[in-house]
């Protein structure tokens, strides 16, 4: 089975665990806990209410390869010290290629331009995540929008803390 993941964050050779797991760039680790938590119950196959033999075996699949490994990046203090570093390395690598970036879904267009722009991250990840493991398609859709979110996110963050130049002298 394949989980390829080509947009947002994944394109920059970037594993999202963030988008994964459906949770913001700055969620704490006890809020992560009870989305995994939530996960498990959803795809594990004691407990997967998706119809066909086939996506519950994609579920299962998905849960072991997937799911627990981006929970695990998260479970030790190093780990998700490392994670962050390598999220902010990412975060300087987007701003440098914005000129090339290519967003495709709406929440992260509206994302780019949003005034409240904090607010309104943490708003469109908490939308999709509540439908992200509805259905095979929806999983996979839900984590490329999250990761576009997370993109933009992370270029916004970037800019914001980017001086500008002072004007020329007159």
């Amino acid at each position: 089975m394949s989980f390829e993941m080509t947009k947002g964050l994944f394109k920059y050779d970037f594993t999202d665990q963030h988008a994964i797991l459906g949770i913001p760039l700055d969620a704490e680790f006890n809020d992560i806990r009870k989305r995994y938590m939530k996960i498990a119950r959803r795809l594990h196959s004691d407990t997967c209410s998706f119809e066909s033999q086939a996506d519950k075996d994609w579920a299962n699949q998905f849960l072991s390869k997937v799911v627990n490994p981006a929970y695990n990046k998260f479970s030790k203090e190093s780990d998700r010290k490392e994670y962050s570093l390598l999220l902010a390395a990412i975060g300087k690598r987007v701003v440098k290629e914005q000129a090339k970036m290519q967003i495709e879904s709406e929440a992260a267009k509206q994302l780019a331009t949003a005034k409240d722009w904090e607010e309104a991250y943490k708003t469109a990840v908490s939308k999709l995540a509540l439908k992200q493991y509805e259905s095979v398609k929806e999983t996979q859709e839900a984590i490329d929008q999250i990761s576009e979110l997370n993109m933009v996110y992370l270029l916004r963050k970037e800019r914001q803390g980017i001086a500008t130049p002072p004007p020329p002298p007159p």
